[in-house]
């Protein structure tokens, strides 16, 4: 029975895979096996929760499915199913056939139907690999295929300014969160000595006593929760995630993608229960993001936003009611809240329409506010803030755009030709290294580590703020992932096979975006960077291959790259925190550079004049 678990991901590769045979025009076909594959996985759900029902609800492990074993480190993907799983994953498939039964109509004749459709497949298929994982390796994959899916939905309408922009913001901030569950698991193995497993985590609690650990490891998992479910600071992204279609909103950011927080907090409780302060940390965020998310959502004139916010704010006093131990309350909450959103959602058109009608024929002015006491001076501030959105997508941009920028312009004076001819023998001159180590002296070789990931921090900073070509850029973050892969290997008990492992996935995505690069030369067109181009729409092929290269270089699940990144973390030592830091902050900047790579050159209005386009502010 426990192989059956397998099935919930394999459905959805297979309606996936046969997804792509189908033209844009064979609409029926398309929708079939999307809602076919979905309603199957369904079916199965409920005969294996009746299964569990005569069994006594006995959580199903699936063995072990190993992709890399070395000395010290295992790389398995790991299923498991309780009534976590059951509850989280009987909303998410039914919600998503109830949508892309209502997206057949809706979707109708549109250029992106079978782009769509595809896209909420592998949506799908993330999502139930998160519920249903095993270990937190397991839970990554899933993680990742959610935040690729959520930037091309949220880009959907790619001739479009505004719609690209903000899936640049949105996969800014989740690149935070992945990140921060990476870290969560460099710290697990650490701490644990070995990969956690779900089916073992009610005994291996962390408490106070830990020291440090009992509040960093909880602490990561919580930024990755709080990004996610979009809670205060973070809240601005979802507003701003609502470009998409309005069936992907509500199936994403109104019912299921925007509640992976609260599973992840749910699932990860052990770790967090016997410290108090997380307690009073989670519940007093919750308070916080329900509070202004409600202020925001009550004078917001975009019924899509308002929307956004209300759910934030169910989100938010879901947090409180984890923060009180009351799981089950909060599961019931996000079923509720997750059918209310995704039906508010399907039917703003329709609302809209009516509302707009209403006031067409029946409008009245509004009354003239006047400020006399310090109590109607205090709701006109609080009013000017929520309208405001309380300045928090202007915080983002100063507190975590702007910085990058201003750092990366400050290597202005490092020329191209500097950077080829220093990296190169830097990196030649470090792989030998690697084997000869008995020939350095030793305080070198304790600082080449740190020395290394510097130069690709820099590398891939001068990538970030590159405008003149997108050639170079792409060489940029190609060098500095070279680089990179250096800083792992002077750690003793290190396996070098294992740097070839990422240094693979590095060179084969590295060669496939140069060429897909060049193939645009040749054709004539601009790969420069000042402007959104959208080539996408006369070299849609290319655009498919070279955002599969992009994927691949940012680490995207299952690559090489994703498991050298995975194995290679394992390596870094405890005291290496200045190592540690910046490997973080080389990941995080490695994803916006190839996303941002892959929108100004295939996203945007396309500079053609002999088809219709649409204008910054449609």
């Amino acid at each position: 029975m426990n192989e059956i678990l397998l099935f919930f991901l394999l459905i959805p590769v297979l309606g996936l895979l046969v997804g792509f045979a189908f033209t844009n025009q064979q609409e029926k076909p398309i929708f079939r096996l999307a809602f076919g594959s979905v309603g199957l996985n369904f079916l199965i759900l409920l005969g294996l929760e009746f299964y569990q029902v005569l069994n006594g609800f006995a959580p199903i492990v699936q063995r072990d499915w190993v992709i890399y074993r070395a000395k010290e480190t295992v790389f398995a993907v790991t299923l498991y199913f309780d009534q976590l799983s059951f509850w989280y994953l009987a909303v998410a498939t039914f919600l998503t056939g109830m949508v892309l039964y209502f997206s057949k109509t809706y979707m109708h004749r549109d250029k992106g139907y079978k782009r769509f459709f595809n896209n909420v497949q592998f949506f799908y298929l993330g999502l139930t690999t998160i519920i249903m994982s095993g270990n937190l390796e397991t839970l990554f994959i899933g993680w990742e295929i959610i935040g690729a899916t959520s930037f091309f939905l949220i880009g959907f309408y790619r001739e479009r300014y505004l719609p690209v922009k903000n899936a640049l913001k949105v996969v800014s901030l989740y690149r935070i969160a992945d990140i921060a569950l990476l870290l969560g698991i460099w710290l697990c193995h650490h701490y644990f000595h070995h990969s956690l497993r779900f089916s073992e985590l009610h005994h291996m609690g962390i408490s106070e006593e830990d020291g440090i650990y009992a509040y960093v490891i909880p602490g990561v998992f919580l930024l990755a929760a709080m990004v996610k479910s979009a809670q205060f600071p973070f809240s601005s992204w979802l507003p701003r995630a609502m470009e998409g279609p309005t069936t992907s909103s509500a199936i994403f950011y109104g019912s299921l993608s925007v509640h992976i927080g609260i599973f992840l907090l749910i699932r990860l409780a052990p770790l967090w229960e016997g410290n108090i302060y997380m307690h009073w940390i989670i519940g007093g965020i919750g308070l916080v993001t329900s509070v202004a998310a409600t202020l925001i959502a009550r004078v917001q004139s975009s019924i899509k936003t308002q929307i956004a916010y209300s759910s934030i704010a169910q989100i938010g006093i879901m947090f409180i009611e984890i923060a009180l131990g009351w799981y089950g309350l909060a599961l019931v909450h996000f079923a509720s809240n997750a059918f209310l959103r995704t039906y508010q959602l399907l039917v703003s058109p329709s609302v809209l329409s009516y509302r707009i009608h209403d006031q067409f024929f029946h409008f009245s002015p509004p009354a003239s506010q006047k400020a006399k006491t310090f109590w109607d001076k205090l709701k006109l501030s609080i009013y000017v803030w929520s309208i405001k959105e309380f300045n928090l997508d202007r915080f983002m941009y100063r507190y975590w755009w702007m910085p990058l920028k201003k750092i990366g312009r400050s290597f202005h004076f490092i020329s191209p030709r500097m950077v080829y001819g220093f990296t190169i023998p830097i990196f030649v001159f470090g792989f030998y290294t690697l084997y000869h180590q008995e020939t350095l002296p030793h305080k070198l070789v304790r600082f080449l580590p740190e020395l290394f990931a510097s130069l690709g921090l820099v590398l891939i900073l001068k990538s970030f703020v590159e405008r003149e070509s997108a050639k170079r850029s792409w060489l940029y973050v190609l060098l500095s992932q070279l680089v990179i892969s250096l800083s792992f290997g002077y750690n003793e008990a290190f396996d070098y096979s294992q740097i070839f492992i990422y240094l693979s996935g590095i060179m084969v995505a590295g060669t496939i975006g140069l060429w897909a690069i060049a193939r645009l030369q040749q054709q004539r067109e601009d790969v420069s960077l000042h402007a959104f181009h959208g080539h996408a729409y006369e070299h849609p092929r290319l655009a498919f291959i070279f955002a599969i290269a992009c994927l691949s270089l940012a680490g995207f699940p299952i690559t090489p790259t994703f498991i050298g990144e995975d194995i290679m973390m394992a390596h870094i030592h405890q005291n290496q925190f200045p190592l540690l830091l910046l490997l973080v902050l080389n990941l995080i900047l490695d994803g916006l550079v190839v996303f941002r790579l892959y929108s100004r050159l295939f996203l945007g209005r396309h500079k053609k004049g002999y088809h219709e386009i649409a204008y910054r502010a449609s």
